[in-house]
């Protein structure tokens, strides 16, 4: 070496190269546990070396960064020969030492194979430092030759490179030689004329600012030190690398703060490395901002970051089953984005039974409940836990306690909206969280949100319709929002009519039901052509499942009332009045879209109608008197009714109110879309004329 270096650089370059070699074993025909190979561009790790029964010579016992492209996982015909970090059953496989193994490479070789190939040929480095430049000439002009050479020698200029990107090079480290031929760099040191196209390497990249070196054999954490050092990083990519030793030696240790203390992102997916060897690294990047941690078999956080200047955290591809093994990250007050995608998360707190998981890694999490102090993300802006096994609006509905300032989230693909449709699902999560301006990359109007807060205030009243008074405030508990949504939109009646019936779970057949109240009033009878009289009332009741479409429910009228879907007009008679005096804008038909709030109350804010009314955790609840003359009871008489009638008229009268009817027009949309609650009372029109 030193015949072709002399001077302070073959000082610095023994001062660096001794170290390494005491580390890593370089001879490319030893193998040893945690070496890393590439075998036709497949990387893998050693983790045996010996006998296998039944077998003669050694075999190589590899798992594969692939985990689908070995054959078991370390465990062969009985016999446990190692184990791999990766718990799929087939990350692994044995393989003879012979085979023929993509050669390894250095850094700096890499580097100039794919920026600057020309100047590893020593014929090319002879031809520009030996051949005069005299400039060319045609016709008495001088003229620039562009050529390959010139255009090679432009890419050379490394040191005007910002970004490299050498992922899958087999760089096993800074380079066991150097990078030059000895014939180049002889010649480098007669010529300082052209050292800024051709200089030595460790000079050539000081503007680099974003280094990828992911999928690569680099097994020791001092090969990427030595790599970064000298260099102005501000983003490392390490994603693929198996570390098997992050020790550095004592006299590359004092350098670390000054190597990796301005990298403002760091990235470390599949990399396998514990949370504990992730502190123990992230010791030395002072300024981090952006951290990537996917795919690397997490499921607990025992301990918070060093790093207080982070931003942004992804955690996806890891097994987190709940928010709550996150604790320790409310630590970080500038944590503005969390991803927790592709985890199995299904619950705020681990205060239930775990549940059963195929992660070998996941033995005694930490519970989270067992924490005193209130769980808040005080910064967090972005939340992204698309993809998991959330299954409960609980989970949406308390989410807001633990992440106050979220304005950004994506939630979906999760089993909670399989059985909703699209615009259920974006309401009903919508109107669950007050500050949330983006859902699932779709940025919310003022129109969406109203419509969603209005959609879910009917909601919370069907379902407290459901249960007991005296259950009321138990139901309001999945519901934090609904006080602050009745300041704002008033809160929904609640009407229970007679004795109450016991409550049908949400998961039941019977939830999925709706009760159909069919009637006809006069329609031209088709087999005989006369008009019916209009004031004779044909009802016939039948239960259908909210999930049908329009076309299924017409052919069910259809065969109710012998006559032909196509000649049927559905209207959903609601029961509900609609203010219409008011003045909305430009979204009025966007905004009564959806159901709103009750519409029993009159423009002074009165109660209309006769009910017995009492508030319940908020809530206006209406008990219909079966008792009494006036009402909407059975022993009313004639006199109730035309009472009733006129009461109505009054409303009407005012131009304040309108009764609200839906038509179910046809379509492949589900009814359960239009219809609310688990009873409708439907009017069937005959259409003659149908187009």
């Amino acid at each position: 070496m030193s015949q072709f270096v002399s001077g302070p650089e073959a000082e610095e370059y023994a001062e660096l190269a001794q170290p390494l070699r005491a580390l890593m074993k370089l001879e490319t025909s030893d193998f040893y546990i945690g070496k890393r190979i590439s075998l036709a561009g497949d990387l893998g790790t050693v983790r045996y070396v010996g006998n296998v029964v039944g077998t003669q010579h050694d075999w190589l016992g590899i798992e594969w960064d692939d985990p689908t492209r070995g054959k078991h996982d370390g465990v062969y015909n009985g016999h446990v020969y190692f184990k791999c970090l990766n718990p799929q059953p087939m990350a692994a496989s044995f393989i003879r030492s012979t085979r023929k193994f993509d050669q390894p490479v250095g850094f700096m070789e890499a580097a100039h194979k794919k920026y600057a190939p020309a100047l590893l040929d020593p014929d090319y480095l002879l031809g520009m430092l030996l051949e005069p430049e005299e400039p060319i000439s045609i016709s008495g002009k001088v003229v620039e030759e562009i050529g390959f050479d010139k255009i090679a020698e432009r890419q050379a200029m490394l040191d005007e490179l910002q970004i490299a990107i050498l992922d899958h090079a087999c760089i096993a480290g800074y380079g066991p030689k150097p990078w030059w031929s000895p014939y180049g760099l002889e010649l480098l040191d007669k010529d300082f004329n052209r050292k800024d196209s051709i200089t030595r390497f460790g000079k050539d990249l000081l503007k680099l600012q974003f280094l990828d070196l992911g999928q690569n054999l680099l097994e020791l954490w001092t090969d990427v030190t030595a790599i970064c050092e000298g260099l102005n990083l501000k983003m490392l990519r390490l994603n693929g690398n198996r570390f098997r030793s992050l020790e550095v030696p004592s006299w590359q240790a004092a350098t670390l703060d000054n190597v990796y203390g301005d990298v403002e992102e760091l990235y470390l997916e599949d990399t396998l490395l514990t949370w504990y060897q992730v502190l123990f690294l992230l010791s030395h990047f002072h300024h981090l901002q952006t951290l990537c941690l996917a795919s690397n078999l997490l499921n607990d956080i025992p301990k918070s970051l060093p790093t207080t200047n982070l931003t942004s955290l992804d955690l996806s591809y890891n097994c987190f089953q709940c928010i709550g093994c996150l604790h320790h990250l409310t630590a970080l007050l500038s944590l503005e984005k969390l991803v927790l995608r592709w985890n199995q998360i299904d619950r705020l707190t681990c205060n239930t039974l775990w549940p059963v998981s195929t992660c070998k890694r996941l033995a005694n999490p930490t519970n989270c409940s067992t924490f005193t102090e209130p769980m808040v993300f005080k910064s967090l802006l972005h939340l992204d836990v698309s993809d998991n096994l959330i299954s409960s609006f609980h989970f949406i509905s308390h989410l807001p306690a633990l992440v106050p300032k979220l304005i950004s989230l994506r939630i979906s693909h999760n089993p909670l909206f399989a059985t909703l449709s699209s615009d259920d699902s974006f309401m009903l999560t919508l109107a669950r969280m007050g500050s949330i301006q983006i859902l699932n990359y779709s940025n919310v109007t003022a129109a969406e949100r109203l419509n969603a807060e209005l959609y879910y205030l009917t909601h919370i009243g069907a379902k407290l319709s459901e249960f007991p008074v005296e259950e009321a405030a138990e139901v309001l508990t999945y519901h934090p929002r609904f006080v602050e949504l009745c300041n704002l939109h008033g809160a929904p009646t609640v009407t229970r009519k007679g004795a109450f019936v016991s409550n049908v779970l949400d998961n039941t057949l019977g939830s999925r039901l709706i009760t159909f109240t069919f009637s006809f009033k006069s329609y031209r009878s088709p087999e005989h052509g006369d008009l019916l009289d209009g004031r004779e009332e044909i009802i016939k009741t039948i239960r259908l499942p909210r999930t049908i479409n329009t076309y299924y429910l017409k052919s069910e009228v259809g065969r109710l009332f012998s006559i032909q879907p196509m000649h049927l007009r559905l209207t959903w008679e609601t029961g509900e009045w609609d203010p219409v005096g008011l003045s909305l804008g430009p979204e009025d038909d966007e905004y009564w879209s959806v159901g709103s709030q009750s519409s029993n109350y009159n423009e002074e804010g009165e109660c209309s109608g006769d009910f017995d009314s009492y508030a319940v955790g908020g809530v206006f609840v209406e008990e219909e008197r079966e008792d009494e003359g006036r009402g909407f009871g059975e022993d009313g008489g004639e006199e109730a009714e035309q009472a009733a009638m006129v009461d109505e008229e009054r409303e009407r009268e005012k131009g304040k109110w309108v009764r609200r009817e839906v038509e179910l027009v046809d379509g492949t949309r589900e009814v359960g879309h239009w219809i609310e609650g688990m009873e409708a009372k439907v009017r069937v029109e005959y259409r003659e004329n149908v187009y």
